[in-house]
């Protein structure tokens, strides 16, 4: 396929699409061949269901139905045609459409026309154009197209639409990986391979497109594989700090002596706004990041461990995936941008939170992680020093507890904030986060039980079961402590 001619003709489809009401999908076609060297034609479809008509059914169920028409055309004569239903199954939430098609086909070149159409509202469709040239392979060794997928797993449910070799992959919608997407998946195949010698090697490259259009090599590796006749191969490459922009991934092809022999290249978008921060807080804060840099793994996994109660929901998540990926570097990264933000000079930030926490550490060390994790800590940690502490353990009935009272919450302005502790299991100075006035923090409107559990014959009222305090006793002061 001429990629130049696929995307100057495919765009104006894909701004028609991008409409209130316009239907919205995207088309892959690659080239293969058999093990006889045929040539065949892919075709990969990606429809997104969320800009079709809807048919609610039973139980609230959602479908929609989709008809596509394929037809390939060469030198205006219709060469191949065949017309798809595509319905899904009624599901609660609707899932995108993918499906594939296989033509073998002689060499040429080839315009191929897709039309796809809401059977629920025929004023709703869209039609794109894409070019493909197919070759006849020649008797040397030859690298297919590559073909680039969303996700790439192994399965041995030859029954699936979209399994070849060993492998399941589905389509990449518009070749954009968005910052959700760690990982690179593409799959190419390469022919007559044992002329190659005992061994040959795969080449890659993954170069990024620069401001006046030049592809610069920002990273490349090899892979050897043992000589045989036909050889396919899934790649899975970690993108994760890619920065945006267009990228070229090329697949080189060495022989036994490493010698060139062909070669095969794509090309992608990423679409990666953390990592671009990133790359300019890199240029800007040169003595930061050369000072992150020096910091041992021990020290950077125990203050981003201090950092979970002061990070978004969303790098929540990134942080899990850097831990659970053993990703050291991008710890460092993650840690130098986190400061870069919060001051200046973001070694000094650092430095002073550092002698804090070990601070909040030895405040409030339980045998149980680092003090800085416990309820009291991480609450300590996120919201400051309280403005008034009360810490009981001889109350009537009741766990030992504590009591936070803070005047004003600086990040957030609400005021007169309180947080309650106990300590259930009586285990040194283990205390839970109970009940808490806080936006967004732990809500329990049954505290007053389960801080006097052992105090539960008694209740307020003449319902026990929807009872949620506890009448006043000797020496019985939680309740007057958390509201005066």
């Amino acid at each position: 396929m001429n990629k130049w001619i696929a995307w100057f003709l495919f765009l104006p489809s894909l701004l028609m699409s991008n409409s209130k009401e316009g239907i919205e999908a995207f088309v892959q076609s690659n080239v293969f061949y058999t093990t006889e060297l045929t040539p065949y034609l892919e075709i990969r479809l990606h429809i997104l269901a969320d800009r079709f008509t809807k048919n609610i059914e039973r139980d609230s169920l959602l479908s929609i139905e989709s008809q596509v028409t394929l037809i390939l055309r060469k030198d205006s004569n219709i060469v191949k045609a065949e017309r798809l239903l595509l319905n899904s199954t009624p599901q609660k939430s609707l899932h995108d459409m993918i499906h594939l098609v296989r033509w073998q086909l002689p060499a040429g070149n080839y315009i191929l026309e897709t039309k796809i159409e809401d059977l629920r509202d025929p004023s709703r469709e869209l039609s794109l154009l894409d070019s493909v040239e197919i070759k006849n392979i020649p008797l040397k060794p030859h690298v297919s197209n590559l073909q680039l997928a969303s996700v790439i797993r192994e399965s041995k449910d030859t029954n699936n639409l979209f399994y070849k070799n060993g492998f399941i992959s589905e389509p990449l919608p518009y070749n954009v990986y968005k910052e959700t997407q760690k990982l690179l998946c593409a799959y190419f195949e390469t022919y007559t391979c044992d002329k190659l010698g005992k061994r040959f090697f795969y080449r890659f490259n993954l170069s990024k497109q620069d401001s006046v259009g030049n592809f610069i090599v920002q990273q490349e590796w090899h892979k050897a594989r043992t000589g045989r006749n036909f050889d396919a191969y899934y790649l899975k490459h970690d993108i994760s700090n890619l920065t945006s922009g267009t990228y070229r991934l090329t697949v080189k092809l060495l022989n036994e002596s490493s010698k060139e022999v062909a070669e095969s290249f794509t090309e992608f978008n990423r679409v990666n706004p953390f990592w671009d921060k990133i790359a300019k807080l890199v240029a800007s804060k040169v003595e930061d990041h050369q000072f992150f840099d020096t910091l041992s793994e021990p020290i950077i996994d125990y203050s981003l461990r201090a950092m979970y109660p002061l990070i978004s929901s969303l790098d929540v998540d990134i942080l899990n995936n850097f831990f659970k990926d053993k990703k050291l570097e991008e710890k460092r990264i993650f840690l130098f941008a986190y400061w870069s933000d919060q001051a200046d000079t973001a070694r000094i930030a650092f430095d002073k939170f550092l002698k804090y926490i070990r601070k909040l550490d030895a405040m409030f060390y339980s045998g149980f992680g680092y003090g800085f994790e416990t309820a009291r800590g991480s609450i300590y940690l996120r919201y400051g020093k309280p403005d008034e502490q009360i810490a009981e353990d001889k109350d009537n009935g009741a766990f030992p507890y504590e009591i936070w009272k803070y005047n004003k919450i600086i990040k957030t302005g609400q005021t007169n904030v309180k947080f309650l502790f106990y300590n259930p299991d009586l285990a040194g100075s283990d205390f839970r986060l109970l009940h808490s006035t806080a936006h967004g923090e732990t809500h329990n409107k049954n505290w007053e039980l389960e801080l006097y559990k052992n105090a539960l014959q008694e209740v307020r009222g003449n319902n026990p079961i929807d009872a949620n305090s506890i009448p006043d006793g000797y020496n019985r002061r939680a309740r007057e402590y958390f509201y005066n």
